[in-house]
């Protein structure tokens, strides 16, 4: 009776032993398995670049069998994992303070700048009723049109720098083209003046061979049915285009010599007695 009494205390001795060690080996498994998962989702947080080991389940055996009578083993105990709480890493914090920015604020609207100088010389020039410009053939009329428009800026003195802009507002349909054309093929750091539009206006409505034959038409011009008047009107057309260094009275002379002859013998004497 003694022996098996202290048969049977040593094996609850020995049982009690291996439970406390088991136990023991569960928590150490436990805990070295919550630093893993720890170190994982540190690892996660730093970048998409850092591979994550998942961690098989810990299964804690007992490390030994204690041999009894009726051969009793303890079955293996699995320890499950401590939950640990997921964290948001940067980029999902970023995106979600991205959302939650206000949207920004409107552009303000852009004014044009209004040029005040400019306007008054426009409504000046209009009320001196300059006239649309849209191209032609006729040399005398281009001319006609070009001394207005420099007597109409300087009699509102327009300054050089608004001259180009406003003569500008009065060209039509085949002139307008030509003068985009002149600014599509005008190069360099330099931008286009007035003295560069008269250069190109008398370039193209006046060139050498229609200058030679107006000055032609001024060596033979005569009265011929004309009246007077009318004789003078062309005389003073054509003069235009006869050069400098004439004087005034080689252009009396050139008048008379072209009059009809009886009108020419009646201002002679006239001429003469004042």
């Amino acid at each position: 009776m003694v022996q098996d009494a202290a048969r049977q205390a040593a094996q609850e001795a020995l049982q009690q032993i291996a439970q406390e060690a088991a136990r023991q080996a569960a928590q150490e498994a436990a805990r070295v398995a919550a630093q893993e998962v720890a170190r994982q989702m540190a690892a996660v947080q730093q970048g998409p670049q850092i591979r994550v080991q998942q961690v098989p389940m810990v299964q804690v055996q007992q490390d030994q069998q204690i041999p009894t009578q009726h051969d009793h083993q303890d079955p293996v105990q699995q320890v499950p994992l401590p939950q640990v709480p997921l964290q948001q890493g940067p980029a999902q914090q970023f995106a979600h303070g991205v959302q939650d920015l206000p949207p920004p604020p409107p552009r303000p609207h852009v004014y044009p700048v209004y040029d005040e100088r400019f306007y008054r010389l426009t409504c000046q020039m209009r009320n001196m009723d300059m006239e649309n410009f849209s191209g032609t053939v006729n040399a005398v009329a281009a001319h006609d049109w070009k001394l207005a428009l420099q007597r109409k800026l300087e009699i509102i003195e327009c300054p050089p720098e608004l001259s180009l802009r406003l003569t500008m507002q009065y060209l039509r349909g085949d002139a307008i083209i030509w003068w985009e054309g002149i600014r599509l093929s005008h190069f360099g750091p330099k931008r286009l003046t007035f003295a560069d539009f008269i250069r190109e206006f008398d370039r193209k409505y006046f060139p050498k061979e229609a200058m030679d034959r107006k000055k032609c038409e001024f060596e033979h011009v005569s009265q011929g049915k004309m009246s007077i008047r009318e004789y003078e009107v062309v005389f003073n057309q054509l003069r235009r285009f006869a050069g400098g260094g004439i004087s005034e009275e080689d252009l009396i002379r050139k008048f008379l010599s072209g009059m009809r002859v009886e009108i020419r013998n009646q201002q002679v004497p006239c001429r003469h007695l004042s």
